[in-house]
């Protein structure tokens, strides 16, 4: 499957919901929150541009947000970063009982403990865990310390027992090329605040989904227009969803 096919049919998912109006979009330098049903993030994967916080660079207040949502397809990573957030803003509430409070990092460790773990994006969490396994690669577009550069996933991924992959993969063009290269058997994890918590990705192959629901609305705005990065987000709810 192709990465254009993948959200195609994430997309289209969207059929079976209402549509919304955006009431509010902000784009901070790390994240972008987009608020229509509920309130929905996205990192920002422009990274040549990310450092302040800027105004949006199209007019989507008072928009569809499905329409908005349709930016995924877009080409322009600033424009798939607030079109992922709009299809975030959009999606019910999964139900309690397929919900878990927990962190991706300790999904990580409980499902890959001993066995060849690769985690695509260096997330913060990275530094302090590579001992619990038996193999550890961790996969990066902009490497840092021992990061191995995306280009390795073709020699890596092959090898690996659960692989965590970060949800911007869905708006820079990856996530399909990546899938395709983990073996059937491996433990396939999407993870970080632009994780829809959609069925829809379940069909795609992922076993589970490690994303967040936004608690406080207003506080997490503040603190995106304030530059804030995830790890410092307050008024989430950090979340697991599985099959």
């Amino acid at each position: 499957m192709d990465q254009y096919t993948l959200l195609g049919m994430l997309l289209d998912d969207l059929e079976k919901i209402p549509d919304h109006e955006i009431t509010d979009l902000v784009c901070g330098s790390h994240l972008v929150a987009v608020e229509s049903r509920v309130t929905g993030l996205a990192s920002r994967v422009d990274h040549d541009h990310c450092g302040s916080a800027q105004s949006p660079p199209i007019k989507c207040t008072f928009e569809s947000a499905k329409k908005t949502a349709q930016l995924l397809l877009d080409g322009d990573l600033f424009h798939s970063s607030i079109g992922l957030a709009s299809y975030n803003s959009l999606l019910p509430t999964p139900p309690a009982d397929s919900l878990r409070a927990m962190k991706a990092q300790e999904l990580i460790i409980e499902y890959g403990e001993g066995k060849n773990v690769a985690v695509i994006g260096h997330f913060p969490f990275v530094e302090k865990m590579g001992s619990r396994f038996r193999r550890f690669w961790v996969l990066e577009r902009n490497p840092k310390g021992d990061d191995l550069r995306a280009e390795h996933a073709q020699r890596v991924l092959p090898s690996a027992d659960v692989v965590a992959i970060t949800a911007t993969t869905l708006a820079n063009g990856t996530l399909a090329g990546i899938l395709d290269l983990v073996p059937k058997h491996a433990f396939k994890i999407l993870l970080g605040p632009s994780t829809p918590l959609t069925p829809a990705l379940f069909r795609m192959g992922l076993d589970v989904l490690a994303g967040v629901l936004v608690e406080d609305s207003g506080q997490v705005k503040r603190r995106i227009r304030s530059g804030c990065r995830f790890k410092e987000m307050k008024g989430i709810a950090h979340v697991v969803m599985i099959l």
